[in-house]
C-alpha cells in the first residue's frame, strides 16, 4: 500500500483553507455593527418611477430623527443581516438593476460623515462605496420608513 505524497496532502489542505475563506468572506454580518449609539443619523427617502406617463422622483430627507426613532432603528438593524457578494472587493458603490426605492442612511460622529449607506428594494446594498447583499431590504426599507412616519404622526 502506497503512502499519500506530500502532493496529495498539500492540495487537501490548500482546497480546506480556500473554502474556510469562502466561507467567511460569504458569511453573514449584522447590520447592526454599522451604527453605534454615539452616531448621529440622517436618512433620505427616495422613489422612482412612473406617474400617468411621465416619470418621477420623489425625495424625503428625515435629518431630525428624535433619539425614539434613532433607537428603534437601532433595534431594526439587529433583525437583519448583509453580506459581501463576489463583486464587493472590486465594486465602485454602484448598485445594478432597475432600483425603484432606495434609502439613504448618513452616520454621522462629532458632525463628520463616517458611514454612508444605501439600501435598495431590488436587494442591493452600498456600503462606504461597496457593494454587498442586504437581506429582505424591501422589508428593512418599510421598516425603517414606518419607524420615522410613526413617530411623526404621534
Amino acid at each position: 500500500m502506497k503512502k499519500p505524497s506530500y502532493k496529495v496532502l498539500a492540495t487537501g489542505i490548500i482546497i480546506i483553507i480556500v473554502f474556510a475563506a469562502l466561507l467567511l468572506y460569504f458569511w453573514p454580518m449584522e447590520m447592526s455593527d454599522l451604527i453605534n449609539e454615539d452616531y448621529e443619523i440622517r436618512i433620505t427617502r427616495t422613489e422612482v418611477g412612473v406617474r400617468d406617463g411621465e416619470p418621477y422622483i420623489d425625495t424625503k430627507n428625515y435629518d431630525d430623527l428624535t433619539e425614539e426613532q434613532r433607537q428603534d432603528i437601532m433595534s431594526l438593524f439587529q433583525q437583519y443581516t448583509y453580506r459581501r457578494t463576489p463583486g464587493t472587493l472590486f465594486s465602485d458603490g454602484s448598485i445594478s438593476g432597475a432600483v425603484n426605492n432606495y434609502i439613504n442612511i448618513f452616520v454621522y460622529e462629532d458632525s463628520e460623515l463616517v458611514r454612508t449607506i444605501i439600501i435598495s428594494d431590488t436587494g442591493g446594498m452600498s456600503l462606504d462605496s461597496r457593494v454587498y447583499a442586504a437581506q429582505e431590504p424591501s422589508a428593512l426599507i418599510q421598516d425603517i420608513i414606518s419607524v420615522i412616519e410613526r413617530s411623526v404622526k404621534d
